[in-house]
């Protein structure tokens, strides 16, 4: 077997014991009072081990963010074809999967930031579906205002079940979201003849 293969699988798994001890505890405390030696006594690593893949407790959160973010979408564009009926579950599924990590990004508290990144991931995606679809040669400016808008709410109906710990039968949730979904594609849909 292959050195190299061994020792990203050793760093990969590494990582992901920082990211789950750095989520367990976010749930117990503010990010600014946990030290490294807190988490890699939680987790049971050696601090050097921390220090060779990060700088400090706000990089591993930054990284916590970005692993999220690439994860969401390689299963979005997995099949950009995809239903969005299919896609809402296959993002639920993701989002219950991964319940520590999603509380703490979700949350009331979390960075702005990362809200933002995840809105604007999908915005291009959503705004090229509806081009594809309705066949326009263009986004209009009121497009993006109903990307903006349906995907804010989206996530953050998304952010109210992760917060409320998952309580909404994910099914119900799906049918929601594609409630909404459709009365924003009805919009685009309106807007696709005022261009003709």
């Amino acid at each position: 077997m292959n050195i190299g293969i061994k020792e990203d699988r050793r760093v990969r798994k590494t990582k992901k014991a920082l990211r789950e001890g750095l989520a367990e505890l976010l749930t117990e405390k503010d990010i600014q009072n946990i030290t490294v030696r807190e988490l890699t006594d939680r987790v049971d690593i050696h601090r050097s081990t921390f220090y060779a893949n990060f700088q400090d407790i706000y990089e591993l959160y930054h990284h916590m963010e970005d692993v999220v973010l690439n994860e969401i979408s390689n299963i979005v564009s997995m099949d950009c074809n995809l239903e969005p009926k299919a896609l809402f579950q296959i993002l639920l599924e993701y989002v219950s999967n991964n319940r520590q990590i999603c509380l703490l990004l979700f949350s009331k508290n979390v960075n702005a930031v990362f809200f933002n990144r995840l809105t604007n991931q999908f915005k291009d995606l959503i705004l090229d579906a509806w081009c594809q679809k309705y066949n326009l040669p263009s986004i209009t400016k009121e497009m993006e205002y109903y990307a903006q808008f349906c995907l804010s709410g989206s996530l953050g109906i998304i952010g109210k079940w992760v917060v409320d710990n998952f309580e909404h039968p994910t099914e119900k949730l799906v049918n929601l979201l594609m409630d909404i979904d459709s009365g924003f594609e009805e919009l685009v849909a309106r807007q696709t003849v005022l261009l003709d």
